[in-house]
């Protein structure tokens, strides 16, 4: 239960990560300083190379399976 839990709340973080992004892009759309918008796009890239080692790891140790109903190793 606890690795879903981080890989909801790497979900949510790279979402508003994005959406930092997108503003930062919006306020400094006429300024020199238009760093902010890769500096929080490089954060939110780092975020979703975490979210995939974390649903790496969940499923070579068994932690998450799969449960899709059309599959059919999902069937008892």
């Amino acid at each position: 239960m606890l690795l879903k839990t981080i890989i909801i709340l790497l979900l949510i973080a790279n979402i508003i990560a994005l959406g930092t992004a997108f503003y930062a892009m919006m306020t400094d759309m006429g300024s020199s300083e238009g760093t902010r918008t890769a500096k929080f796009l490089t954060v939110r890239v780092s975020l979703a190379a975490l979210l995939l080692v974390v649903v790496a790891y969940g499923i070579i140790t068994g932690d998450l399976g799969l449960a899709a109903p059309w599959h059919p190793a999902a069937t008892p």
